[in-house]
């Protein structure tokens, strides 16, 4: 068992010894040539993955976003976006600063989003009205929930995009989570937006990197943007050959992940002092509020550090766990059981 067992979140998760392995040897190519073998490979296959037409490697799923905004934007059109997407509340306002972007932001019930406030928010140009270039979806939603977004909210989003000439856009940092919460191919999610963006790390395990997979004239132009906020890259092979080999059994460990989300959810649940805030838990993010008084939960992330487990304060006398395949179900058992004493603890003080 590590020293530590890290919550905190699925970015703690630590590549496998068979992806370290896949460095030894490589022969680097130039991506910005699109020479590079296991980042052809790789995109090829995320491409199939999704069934779209064509992909482009980034840094970071923000930095996809940021560039998916700007192809299909301009100064001065607006955005439609859920109020607890990672896009609208945690990249550093880069939709205005990189894309001129107005926000419109509509709210979502346990990750379905109000259809009625996103009809209410798609706008057509006027003298002094400007223009819905994109609705701007997340999945998983809610980054310290982690719901599944149904697909019948997906079609009629859709529906309603398609009426109001919007591009859909998904950040999918964790849509294969939701593909495995709902048992659907990631076609049949994908089949609802225009254009998704994938994390290479959370869930996959791969060391960094994203993968923007839309059609092949969205993707000609991401990679001119791409190389405008300076994300393009030469010798890509040491993300892309760990990220490809994330791809084998994804749905069987994220499957566990699930279930080891479930353990922690109902050692928290026979607490008294604890409310699950998302429960009942969708994938493998448990939202969790401890009841008490400041000064017993103030140190609750401490005493769980020193006793060898990490959580994330998300909010007054709230924190959150994530699991991920780097956790085995032992560890998740002494998490559950080393989280359920630190709260005894602290709330019976």
């Amino acid at each position: 068992m590590p020293d530590i067992l890290d919550l905190r979140s699925d970015t703690a998760i630590q590549p496998t010894a068979a992806m370290v392995d896949s460095l030894r040897g490589l022969r680097f190519a130039d991506d910005l040539l699109q020479e590079d073998g296991p980042t052809n490979a790789l995109l090829a296959h995320v491409s199939s993955e999704f069934g779209m037409e064509s992909a482009a490697l980034t840094p970071s799923g923000t930095m996809s976003n940021q560039i998916a905004v700007a192809v299909v934007s301009r100064p001065g059109t607006e955005v439609v976006v859920g109020d607890a997407s990672h896009i609208y509340n945690l990249e550093g306002g880069g939709l205005a600063a990189n894309s001129g972007v107005q926000v419109r932001a509509v709210g979502a019930d346990a990750g379905d989003y109000r259809l009625e406030e996103i009809e209410a928010a798609l706008r057509t140009s006027a003298l002094q009205v400007s223009p819905t270039s994109a609705i701007l979806l997340e999945s998983t939603y809610d980054l310290n929930a982690g719901h599944v977004t149904s697909l019948e909210n997906l079609a009629a989003i859709r529906g309603l995009a398609d009426r109001a000439g919007a591009f859909v856009y998904m950040d999918g940092a964790r849509v294969f989570n939701a593909a495995v919460a709902r048992d659907v191919p990631l076609t049949e999610i994908a089949r609802h937006v225009d254009a998704v963006q994938i994390c290479l790390n959370k869930g996959l395990g791969g060391p960094l990197g994203s993968v923007l997979v839309g059609t092949a004239e969205f993707i000609e132009e991401a990679r001119l943007v791409r190389q405008r906020l300076g994300g393009g890259m030469r010798h890509t092979g040491f993300i892309a050959a760990p990220g490809l080999l994330g791809f084998e059994d994804w749905r069987a460990r994220m499957t566990q992940d699930h279930a080891h989300a479930t353990v922690l959810e109902e050692a928290l649940k026979e607490l008294s002092a604890v409310r699950v805030v998302n429960a009942p838990v969708e994938t493998n993010i448990v939202r969790f509020e401890v009841q008490g008084t400041d000064g017993q939960v103030a140190d609750l992330e401490a005493r769980l550090a020193r006793a060898g487990v990490r959580v994330k304060p998300v909010g007054h006398h709230r924190f959150r766990a994530v699991t991920h395949s780097t956790l085995s179900r032992n560890d998740i058992e002494f998490c559950a059981s080393t989280l359920v004493d630190a709260i005894t603890a602290a709330t019976e003080q």
